[in-house]
Parts: C-alpha cells; structure tokens; sequence
C-alpha cells in the first residue's frame, strides 16, 4: 500500500514539473479563482490517483467527516472549499493531494485520433479567454516534442496498478473507495487503530 502511495505521489511530483513548463509554452492559466469544473456532476477519475489523498486524510485523521460528506450524497467533489471566499487561494481543499484528472484538466495536451494531433485539455471557459490565440497556441503544442500528455500520464498510473488505475467512478466514490483501502491496511497493521475500518461502508459502492 505505502509502496503504491510513493509511486503515486513520485508520478505526480514528475507530472506537475512537466506541467508548470508546458504552462510557459501555451501561456495558458485558468482565471484566478476559478472552480467551474470543480463544480461539474457526474466527473469520473480512477481510485488509484486518490491513494495520496486518502493516505493523507487518514494519517490525519480527516477522513471521518470526507466520509460523512460522500455518504450523505454531495454531487460534486468534497475537495471542493464551497465556503472559500478568498480568490488568491486554491477552490481545493486538498489541493496538494489532488487527483490526477484535476493535475491535468487545463494544463496538458490530449492526442486526438490517427492523426495523433494535440490539443490543449481544456474547458470552454479557457477557449473563450484565449479564443484569439488558440490556432497559434495549438501549432506551439504540437511542435513542442515534450508536450505532456494525458494518455502518458495514464499509462503510467497503470504500470503501478493495473487494477486500480482502471477503477473508475464517480469522483467522490473513488475516494470513498481509496479511503476504504487505505483504513483495511491500516487496521491489518494495527495502526494508527484497528478500529478505523469499522467507519468505513464497503456495501455503500458495492
């Protein structure tokens, strides 16, 4: 499990170096203060990109109310900071733990078909804001050799767990489910307490 947990957060480590250069070659950022896509039902991720977060949350004790949130239904990401007024500071509540879908969304290039063309991951919001610039950003893309792509990342996360990098679901189950696992090794070990899997409902996502 913690081996699992340190490839994750290695990869991740990686990717947000890869992603702060290819930051420089689009000039893309999304508006300061921005959560739109945090705010969007219905997104789905993979439960190994949320084993750093569930690590965090239970060596932190947090994780009790995330698993009350998830349980009473919350349609959108319980990461989401809903009470954050200040637009200097990240929507995300974990914001160093995020999963690889919110590392990547706005930041990366998707490869499209045969052609294998990229694109910018990218919402509505960021093709409006940069509309007269897109063309010439996309050529930049494309004849950038280290363009980081999302497809790479994956496949990476794959390599580490095959199975659980294809478990997909909703956001807020993956992290139900990443939780899950995480308080079953902890308990095993009898550590921090073998009392801590009995919080968690495996027949809730069953």
């Amino acid at each position: 499990m913690y081996q699992k947990v340190k490839e994750v957060a290695k990869l991740f480590k990686a990717m947000d170096n890869d992603l702060v250069r290819f930051k420089k070659v689009t000039g893309v950022a999304c508006p300061q203060g921005c959560i739109l896509c945090c705010l969007k039902t219905g997104l789905e991720a993979s439960v190994l990109e949320f084993f750093p977060l569930a690590w965090h949350l239970v060596r932190s004790r947090q994780y009790e109310g995330v698993l009350q949130q998830i349980e009473s239904g919350q349609p959108v990401c319980i990461s989401l900071n809903t009470v954050c007024s200040d637009v200097t500071v990240p929507g995300c509540r974990f914001y160093n733990h995020r999963g690889a879908i919110c590392r990547l969304f706005g930041s990366a290039a998707l490869r499209y078909g045969k052609s294998g063309k990229l694109s910018l991951y990218s919402c509505r919001t960021l093709k409006d804001n940069y509309a007269d610039d897109w063309g010439e950003m996309e050529s930049l893309i494309n004849r950038d050799k280290k363009a980081p792509v999302v497809s790479d990342y994956y496949f990476k996360l794959l390599a580490i767990d095959p199975y659980l990098a294809n478990d997909y679901n909703p956001i807020n189950q993956s992290i139900y489910k990443a939780i899950g696992k995480v308080l079953l090794y902890y308990s095993y070990r009898q550590k921090p307490g073998a009392d801590l899997v009995q919080r968690f409902n495996p027949a809730l996502f069953s």
